[in-house]
């Protein structure tokens, strides 16, 4: 027997029945906001420093893991071009990316039908609360919003049953992503995942969700954070912290693709491999690869 995480599609076309994200283009005073994510099992924690401008975005993000040397990622959104860029800093790669419509994403997606899913139902019970307490972070202000998601499997499904608390403070940040907020999106993506279970020589039996909201207090881009899960009678906390916000001009070359990057090599449908530059030794290594990856599969 093979277990395996299902495609992710179904999850969003229930979530698009809440809504689909639509493309904006903000207009965002300048703004730096720290944040630190600490792993409930303490071996790893991501330093997330966001960058706000105009109708631009930047997102770093470092990673350090025990025992292993710290990875960062840099992400920038320029909305008002629909361009978006992957740094490598490190080698000084890049890879650039359309920013898209949702729709538009799903229509170049390989759709699962909701007809044609066997699997036993799992039930999803999502209630977000707005308790009324409000914070001051320089001009924002935070809302304090709990959440509880309750994952119910019936016999049979894949899908563990779990319940995850969220204590968390939020900001409103609108356009951020190029997008408009749409309550229910992200915590449907944050939280479902449906798994399927297929047998040699059967087809894939995926795990049919069903989404139940109770309350629907949106929240917003997290500020302090406390998540409490419990799965299988082991109970993880992680937490978010405001490490530091700043409303101080910043410099626009942060919101650009800085000179002297190469492209990274590309490995189709938009992919790239960000620690390897676009060359034609290094293509013909991927695709050599791919091929004898390919063939061992047809001859077994």
């Amino acid at each position: 027997m093979v277990t395996f995480c299902s495609s992710t599609f179904s999850v969003l076309i229930l979530a698009s029945s809440l809504g689909l994200p639509k493309f904006v283009v903000p207009n965002f005073s300048d703004l730096m906001i720290k944040t630190s994510l600490i792993s409930g099992d303490g071996l790893w924690q991501v330093n997330t420093t966001l960058y706000l401008k105009g109708a631009r975005q930047r997102t770093e993000s470092v990673m350090e893991q025990a025992r292993t040397d710290a990875t960062n990622a840099v992400t920038i959104q320029q909305c008002d071009e629909k361009r978006g860029f992957y740094l490598n800093e490190r080698d000084k790669l890049y890879n650039s990316y359309k920013i898209e419509e949702w729709m538009e994403r799903l229509k170049k997606s390989r759709p699962v039908p909701l007809t044609q899913v066997s699997g036993p139902e799992v039930t999803v019970t999502i209630d977000s609360v707005d308790t009324g307490e409000r914070r001051q972070f320089q001009h924002y202000t935070a809302r304090h919003v709990k959440v509880k998601t309750q994952v119910e499997p019936s016999p049979g499904a894949s899908t563990p049953a779990s319940v995850e608390q969220t204590d968390g403070w939020y900001v409103d940040l609108p356009g951020l992503g190029c997008q408009e907020p749409t309550q229910g999106f992200g915590i449907l993506r944050g939280t479902v995942q449906a798994k399927g279970v297929a047998t040699l020589g059967s087809s894939i039996r995926q795990d049919r969700v069903q989404i139940k909201w109770l309350g629907k207090a949106p929240r917003g881009y997290p500020i302090e954070v406390t998540t409490l899960k419990t799965e299988a009678n082991n109970k993880t906390i992680s937490k978010v912290e405001l490490l530091e916000i700043s409303e101080a001009p910043l410099n626009p070359s942060l919101f650009d693709l800085p000179a002297g990057y190469r492209l990274a090599l590309q490995t189709g449908n938009g992919g790239a491999d960000l620690t390897k530059p676009d060359t034609i030794p290094n293509r013909a290594e991927y695709y050599w690869e791919r091929l004898t990856y390919w063939a061992r599969g047809f001859f077994r």
